[in-house]
């Protein structure tokens, strides 16, 4: 594999982990954990980016983004 397809590779996974942690953000922001569901931002991400994601990544996301702003309450993951 060359250089600048490992590069490219790179970049395009950090673009697409930005622009999901910015939608869970975007649905976090002003709400209760309780409020917030992973098809939100299923809906969310495809409507806004045409990114596809699973329930569980969905659900990964948000709490990632629960972290960030200290918040206690986790979503927990589907079928676990």
């Amino acid at each position: 594999m060359s250089k600048f397809k490992k590069y490219r590779e790179a970049r395009n996974a950090y673009r697409r982990h930005a622009r999901l942690m910015a939608a869970a953000d975007h649905l976090i922001y002003g709400r209760n954990a309780e409020e917030v569901a992973a098809a939100d931002l299923i809906a969310l991400a495809f409507g806004r980016h045409q990114i596809r994601i699973t329930e569980a990544e969905a659900v990964d996301y948000l709490n990632a983004g629960l972290v960030r702003r200290n918040r206690i309450h986790r979503l927990a993951v589907p079928n676990a």
